[in-house]
C-alpha cells in the first residue's frame, strides 16, 4: 500500500499546539485546519458547527423533495413516520459517531425531529401547536432521534475501547 503525500493531510485537536512538521519519505505532509474524512468534518476545535450544516441542510432537502408523500391520505401517520425514520433520519445521523454533542447541536437536532413529526401530521407553521401536543399526537412520550445519536455514540465508544 502506498500512502500519496500530496493528497495526504493532517490536523490537530487542540487550540494552542505547535505547527506540526509530519514528514513521509522526506516529503511534508501539508497540516489543515480542518479536514473532510468520509463525509465527516473534523477542524482543530473539535466542533461540530459545519457538520450540522451538511447533516441537516439535505435532510431538509428530502422532507421538501418528498412532500408529496407526506401529504398523502393513502399513508397513514405510523407508516409516513416510519418512512422519515428511513429515509430522512439516516442523512442526519451519518457518522454522528465522530460529534461533539453541545447544547447548540442537541436543540438543532431536537428541532429538526419536531419539523418532521409536523410535517408528518400535517401542522402548519402558522398553527400554534405545542411541541408536547405533537409529540402526543404522533403517540410518543419522548423524542426518538437525538437517543439514536447518542446510542450511536455509545456503540462506537464501546467499539475502540474494546
Amino acid at each position: 500500500m502506498r500512502i500519496n503525500v500530496r493528497k495526504t493531510e493532517v490536523t490537530k485537536v487542540c487550540e494552542d499546539a505547535p505547527p506540526m512538521r509530519i514528514t513521509m519519505n522526506g516529503d511534508p505532509i501539508s497540516e489543515v485546519s480542518s479536514l473532510k474524512y468520509l463525509e465527516a468534518t473534523f477542524n482543530a476545535e473539535a466542533l461540530c458547527d459545519e457538520e450540522k450544516k451538511t447533516r441537516l441542510a439535505p435532510a431538509r432537502e428530502r422532507m421538501e423533495k418528498s412532500d408529496p408523500l407526506w401529504r398523502s391520505r393513502a399513508i397513514s401517520p405510523p407508516q409516513i413516520e416510519r418512512l422519515i425514520q428511513t429515509l430522512v433520519w439516516p442523512i442526519v445521523i451519518y457518522g454522528a459517531e465522530a460529534w461533539t454533542l453541545s447544547k447548540d447541536l442537541r436543540c438543532s437536532i431536537e428541532a429538526f425531529e419536531m419539523q418532521c413529526y409536523r410535517k408528518s401530521i400535517k401542522i402548519s407553521y402558522t398553527e400554534h401547536v405545542t411541541n408536547e401536543t405533537v409529540l402526543e399526537r404522533v403517540d410518543h412520550q419522548n423524542r426518538k432521534l437525538l437517543a439514536m445519536v447518542k446510542t450511536r455514540k455509545l456503540k462506537y465508544f464501546g467499539h475502540i475501547s474494546r
